[in-house]
């Protein structure tokens, strides 16, 4: 087992041994676009009898389950995280967070908060991904808007589940780093920022018009749907079909 922080009292001494808080980026997604999401880890320091792991920020179910996921995968990594008071907070506050991409950059800012990454801050680089209770990383679903709106907002590079590459790399002008288990990130985290990294990027292969042709497309099947829903309903129930197609042309 590779023990972190386990001499509290010692590290709290030297503050640059602990940042005691750790940010990395991730993303939402929402339909077809994305917000991306900063992941804030803050450990207390103070050893307590039980693990007091809190997420705040609008999480939903998934996300409120990942503390379960996350000491597990770290457990299984062989790194022995203390019983402490955790605090992850998601922002903005004001969006709603759903899904279990959130584990990976989770994790990763327990493991830097507590001092077991090289780099204090890991910037211009975006994590995505749910965590298997043996560290291994299962895809998301988003990865493209995630993409997309990581470019849009100047961030370079991204790393994504391996099954999730090839999908994000349809966009040009970010790096993508696939990865397959926790322990593949930890390795090249501490890289990153010296673009030396132990994993290799995939070729981008798409543009952005993609983004929009698939925009255009979703508007066009809603559109079909409320048409096929008036005619329908006009079929069905005569004069009262008239009014239910009013109501849907509003849609």
């Amino acid at each position: 087992m590779i023990t972190i922080f386990s001499n509290l009292d010692a590290l709290r001494s030297q503050p640059e041994a602990c940042p005691m808080l750790y940010k990395t980026l991730s993303a939402a997604v929402y339909g077809i676009d994305a917000s991306i999401i900063e992941v804030e880890v803050d450990v207390s320091g103070i050893k307590c009898d039980e693990d007091h792991f809190h997420t705040v920020g609008l999480p939903d179910a998934a996300v409120r389950e990942s503390r379960d996921r996350v000491r597990a995968a770290l457990r299984n990594c062989e790194y022995d995280i203390p019983l402490t008071h955790i605090t992850i907070n998601l922002a903005p506050a004001d969006i709603k967070k759903e899904g279990s991409g959130f584990d990976l950059p989770m994790a990763l800012g327990i493991l830097g908060a507590y001092g077991g990454l090289n780099k204090k801050e890991i910037c211009d680089c975006l994590f995505v991904g749910e965590l298997s209770l043996d560290g291994g990383i299962r895809s998301v679903r988003g990865a493209l808007p995630i993409a997309i709106e990581a470019r849009g907002r100047k961030i370079s590079r991204i790393v994504v589940p391996e099954v999730n590459a090839k999908e994000a790399a349809m966009v040009s002008g970010i790096s993508v780093y696939p990865v397959k288990s926790f322990i593949d990130v930890v390795r090249s985290a501490s890289l990153l920022l010296n673009s030396c990294v132990l994993i290799s990027p995939f070729a981008s292969c798409w543009s952005q018009t993609a983004h929009f042709s698939l925009r255009s497309c979703s508007i066009a099947k809603h559109s079909s749907l409320v048409a096929g829903l008036c005619f329908w309903s006009t079929c069905a129930a005569g004069a009262m079909g008239c009014t239910v197609a009013a109501c849907f042309t509003s849609v």
